[in-house]
């Protein structure tokens, strides 16, 4: 059925009578709208554009490219108000996106221009239960704060790396941590999905319950329901009297740029033989700062061991500027390595994947330095704030093991490294201006396809793409691969047999449309 929305009304009332907080002398609000603030549930939790919560919320995004206007936004506090909104949203036809720490990077992401914007941001509680080891996080926590609440506990889970990261997206999307070659991506992690249906139903899925929607739900982002509680394994501490790990970031002059790339390709290949270390290689171009390009090595181990031997080809590189790694909580660890990507901004992703391998990796920097100044020329950085950050970590037999011993995922990556380990490739821009983003997006993408180009012509291209590092028009979810794309769709047509999410909702990547059969609404 085709989706007509009616045109905006005006009303003089209060959106909710019994919130006498907020009173609305003369406002005009979209239907969607005054049916949500018209449901006693939802009483105080919509947000029209003219109050102060609605702009402190719009603030709160950490990219300014995803940080659109809806004519409203609803925060609901339990899975019964997601239920409640749910229902409102599909009888009503309502367009709708769905935030839950607010993280992501490119317009459409996680808000809506023209409909409802659900964000999750109220839903930001993180519980931990010692009798069955599961740590029940809401989706609209962010990861600082999850590693807060369950440090006293001797605990963490596998979660992300910078602090303003949010739950919902990270873990529905995959999720990278400095545990995923021990335990596996983040999203394998998770025992249980409380997750609110099309319906409005509650249904929690695991193992034993709705198994097939357990393992469809990691990795395909918010395509088959709103979460509303992850129940993740948690992971003790080497010691968890000390709840700490070791780790930080090494920063070296340009020209040992070849060496820690040949460093990067060995410990990649030779990951498992500490599945506790991590790194993450990055080039980054300040121009405020006096050495405008530098190159950082950011190096962790969960076991909170000191330099253990698996970062013995980056302390071999003579000439390195600074160390500030050191045993420190995970909380103040991720913080410090938030320092490097800013909110505020407006953002520009594109990954790319491929073999381990040398020779993609030195063609990537060559490129690097090449759209350097490429962005100069058509967005200038003293006007427009731009910096440029090249981003190499490993993929891993290792990490995609840990998730098939887990009952599973539907990201594909095992296809790629069952034959060999690989290079996962971000490129990251960012400018303080909207005008600033159009210009340098067309360029940013050409980077991404030299590189796309130059692996395939080595024979060292993954046709995969880390949906929570991606493009809006990289088509992450086609990427897994048809058997995951199967799986997904099967899930929907179960569980959305309606295609309310790939319909109604417009915020985030969808199931592909030429894998997707259903009629939309």
């Amino acid at each position: 059925m085709r989706i007509i929305m009616k045109p905006l009304i005006s009303i003089v009332a209060a959106i909710s009578v019994a919130n006498k907080a907020h009173v609305l002398a003369a406002e005009t609000v979209a239907p969607c709208c005054q049916i949500l603030g018209d449901a006693s549930a939802l009483d105080g939790k919509v947000y029209l554009p003219s109050w102060a919560p609605y702009d402190a919320r719009l603030d709160s995004y950490w990219s300014l490219s995803a940080a659109l206007r809806p004519w409203c936004m609803v925060l609901p506090s339990s899975a019964e108000d997601v239920s409640v909104i749910m229902k409102l949203l599909v009888e009503h036809h309502c367009h709708f996106g769905i935030r839950a720490g607010g993280h992501g990077g490119f317009p459409l992401s996680n808000s809506v221009q023209d409909g409802v914007t659900i964000d999750l941001g109220h839903m930001n509680t993180t519980t931990w239960n010692p009798e069955t080891g599961l740590a029940s996080i809401q989706p609209g926590s962010q990861w600082q704060h999850v590693y807060e609440s369950l440090a006293p506990h001797g605990v963490v889970v596998a979660g992300a790396r910078i602090d303003s990261v949010g739950v919902g997206g990270f873990l529905t999307g995959g999720g990278l941590s400095f545990h995923k070659e021990s335990h596996g991506q983040a999203c394998d992690n998770v025992a249980n999905f409380e997750v609110v249906l099309a319906s409005g139903e509650i249904v929690n899925a695991n193992a034993s319950s709705h198994r097939d929607l357990w393992q469809a739900l990691k990795g395909s982002s918010g395509n088959l329901g709103i979460v509303t509680r992850f129940d993740m394994y948690g992971i003790e501490y080497a010691d968890p009297a000390k709840p700490v790990v070791w780790g930080g970031a090494v920063v070296y002059p340009e020209s040992l740029g070849n060496r820690l790339i040949d460093a990067m390709v060995d410990f990649t290949d030779n990951i498992h033989k500490d599945e506790n270390s991590s790194v993450i290689l990055a080039w980054a171009y300040n121009p405020a700062e006096e050495d405008a390009t530098l190159i950082q090595a950011m190096l962790a181990n969960t076991e909170a061991k000191v330099k253990p031997a698996a970062f013995d080809g980056f302390y071999a590189a003579e000439g390195m500027l600074s160390d500030d790694t050191r045993v420190a909580s995970m909380a103040h660890l991720v913080k410090e390595l938030g320092i490097t990507q800013v909110a505020g901004n407006h953002n520009a992703w594109y990954v790319s994947a491929f073999q381990s391998d040398a020779r993609p990796m030195q063609f990537a920097v060559k490129r690097f330095y090449e759209l350097r100044k490429e962005l100069e020329e058509v967005a200038p950085s003293p006007t427009s704030g731009l910096n440029v950050a090249l981003y190499f970590q490993s993929l891993s037999k290792s990490m995609t093991d840990k998730g098939i011993q887990k009952g599973g995922n539907v990201i594909g990556l095992e296809r790629f490294t069952a034959k060999s380990n690989g290079i996962l490739m971000l490129i990251l821009v960012t400018v303080k201006d909207a005008e600033s983003e159009k210009l340098i997006v067309p360029r940013v993408e050409k980077f991404t396809d030299d590189v796309d180009l130059y692996a395939a012509s080595l024979k060292l291209k993954w046709e995969w793409r880390y949906l929570n590092y991606a493009c809006a028009v990289q088509d992450a979810i086609a990427s897994y691969g048809t058997r995951s794309v199967s799986m997904i769709r099967a899930a929907a047509e179960k569980y959305d047999a309606s295609g309310v999410f790939q319909s109604l909702r417009v915020s985030g990547f969808k199931i592909p449309k030429d894998h997707y059969s259903k009629t939309e609404l």
